[in-house]
């Protein structure tokens, strides 16, 4: 599972090669070299082509032990792909998904510390380290002894999650107590404890937050979870840069997940008549019972407080009022918050214009973004968000709240509907709003859906930010 499980994979690393002349440096830029993840039990290797053991043995130190990996190599798409093979006796990937443990700190730290012996063994030349979020941003302070020490750029995809942990922790991959007192990673608010994430914005030469808005509102108490005055300070190295969609993989003319397939630069009347064709297959599917015209309203989303879960359960009713069918895939990671909308489930198990399912299904997601006329997006605040990006791909109109990346990419009355204040009743004021001129103005919804299918949010134009942002760091 490499396509699908993509997003997910921020825990990697990637390294562009250093090359002396400007030129060869330039055609290096073309392609990411290399990219370095753990070798996931759940990864479909027979995605990979030219699979094989690149170092069969190489041992880290994890406090008093010494634990053996093999770093495989393969080709992914136009990666050369390193993958990390950890014999740890804690099977530390080899739990059937990437995070949501309570080793999770020890794991990723153990990670970063057997990629940097990697880097060290190979002592290949290396510009740039490109590192994603507080999973690998240890390495910021583990590669600086490196041989000319390579640049580190940052990526912040979430800046809730910080790798909060203990010296201790630290100190087991080799941050020893000299370096700790060098290493300005103590947490700001728990000042016995280090961030792991603190510290790799102190080391980063490059921070890129993951859309412009978000880079504005981490500098605030607001949305700065706790790391606002650290940002401040690194402000000159913050660069807001907007995630992408794989426009390969969320594709609506090709995706065989579909019942009916339709191209974006179709006409409205084939991508409307694809659309109730996937909808009529999901309410066979399911044996929902849908009122002609009825407007598909949900969502697809992790069930997290960020999210707005209580607005998401607030839109059901105003849906069913307006003759609609409200679906939401989705799971918790909180075992209170998957139990109450478990129970919700089965408040509603006996409507037939409500579909709630509560685990991962990969094919349902696809389908319920070609099925849907709006897709909810009510979050308290979301760095990118890429469910209103294949959405409007989708021809699923997306209701957000105008915050982070929704508040870049969704514009009201344009290719979608926003809200400001995080309230309820300004969150249902939209909805309805949205199924009313869908109802009583059909040629304006339709306006509102085909701009929306005609925005372009694949990865060419973030592809040249952060070639633009490489060359300005090399400089």
């Amino acid at each position: 599972m490499l396509k699908q499980k993509r997003t997910g994979l921020y825990e990697g690393m990637y390294i562009l090669s250093a090359t002396l002349s400007e030129d060869a440096r330039k055609k290096a830029f073309e392609k990411i070299t290399d990219g370095i993840i753990p070798k996931y039990d759940f990864l479909e290797l027979g995605q990979l082509t030219q699979l094989a053991q690149e170092i069969p043995h190489f041992s880290v130190r994890e406090g008093s032990q010494e634990i053996s990996n093999t770093m495989w190599s393969a080709h992914y798409e136009q990666i050369n792909l390193h993958l990390l093979e950890m014999h740890h006796p804690l099977n530390y990937f080899k739990r059937g998904k990437i995070y949501g443990f309570n080793d999770d700190v020890p794991r990723f730290l153990y990670f970063s510390k057997a990629v940097t012996e990697y880097l060290k063994i190979k002592n290949r030349p290396i510009d740039i380290i490109h590192i994603h979020d507080w999973h690998t941003a240890a390495i910021s302070s583990l590669i600086r002894d490196y041989p000319k020490a390579p640049k580190i750029v940052l990526s912040l995809h979430n800046l809730e999650y910080q790798g909060k942990c203990g010296a201790r922790d630290l100190e087991a991959i080799g941050i020893t107590n000299e370096t700790l007192e060098k290493y300005d990673g103590k947490d700001p608010i728990y000042r016995d404890s280090y961030n792991a994430l603190k510290g790799g914005i102190e080391e980063a030469d490059a921070i890129v937050p993951v859309s412009l808005t978000y880079a504005k509102e981490i500098l605030t108490p607001q949305y700065g979870c706790g790391l606002d005055s650290v940002l401040l300070k690194q402000k000159a190295k913050i660069v807001g840069i907007l995630n992408g969609i794989d426009e390969t993989l969320w594709d609506p003319s090709t995706d065989p997940h579909l019942k009916a397939h339709f191209k974006p630069t179709d006409s409205l009347e084939k991508i409307k008549f694809a659309k109730k064709e996937n909808q009529t297959f999901l309410e066979k599917h399911f044996a929902l019972k849908a009122p002609k015209g009825a407007p598909w309203v949900g969502a697809i989303t992790r069930i997290v407080a960020q999210k707005g879960p209580e607005f998401l359960e607030a839109a059901i009713e105003p849906t069913l009022k307006n003759g609609g069918v409200f679906a939401l895939l989705g799971s918790s990671p909180i075992p209170e918050m998957q139990q109450h909308f478990e129970k919700l489930k089965k408040h509603y198990k006996n409507n037939r214009q409500v579909l709630l399912h509560f685990d991962f299904d990969e094919t349902l997601a696809h389908q319920l973004y070609a099925a849907f006329d709006f897709i909810l997006l009510p979050s308290h605040f979301e760095p990118c968000g890429l469910a209103q990006l294949i959405g409007m791909h989708y021809g699923a109109t997306p209701i957000v709240r105008s915050t982070g990346g929704l508040k870049d990419t969704v514009f009201d009355a344009q290719n979608g509907y926003t809200f400001e204040e995080p309230t309820i009743q300004a969150f249902i004021q939209t909805l309805n709003r949205a199924m009313e001129l869908k109802k009583k103005d059909p040629s304006k919804h339709d306006l509102i859906m085909s701009n929306g299918l005609k925005s372009d949010f694949g990865w060419q134009k973030p592809t040249q930010h952060y070639l633009t942002l490489y060359q300005n760091l090399l400089r």
